[in-house]
């Protein structure tokens, strides 16, 4: 979706329903932060522990391992 189609979207909405689209992402990036934070505390034991961990962050597997390699 580009730019002005969110744009052209959202100017129709009320201000009280702007602000409830808020709150709701705000609520999932912190549930998603969070989950990320819970999934990355345990090493992964498994492939499919990694593929999700991956998914969590938004990552490829490679871009995963990219990652992690920046970290240590």
């Amino acid at each position: 979706m580009f730019s002005n189609e969110v744009d052209e979207q959202l100017s129709h909405l009320s201000l009280e329903q702007l602000n409830n689209l808020l709150e709701k992402v705000k609520q999932k990036t912190a549930e998603k932060k969070q989950a990320i934070k819970a999934a990355s505390k345990v090493p992964p034991r498994t492939q499919n522990d990694i593929q999700k961990l991956a998914e969590l962050q938004g990552l490829d597997l490679s871009g995963l391992m990219r990652e992690i390699s920046k970290r240590q």
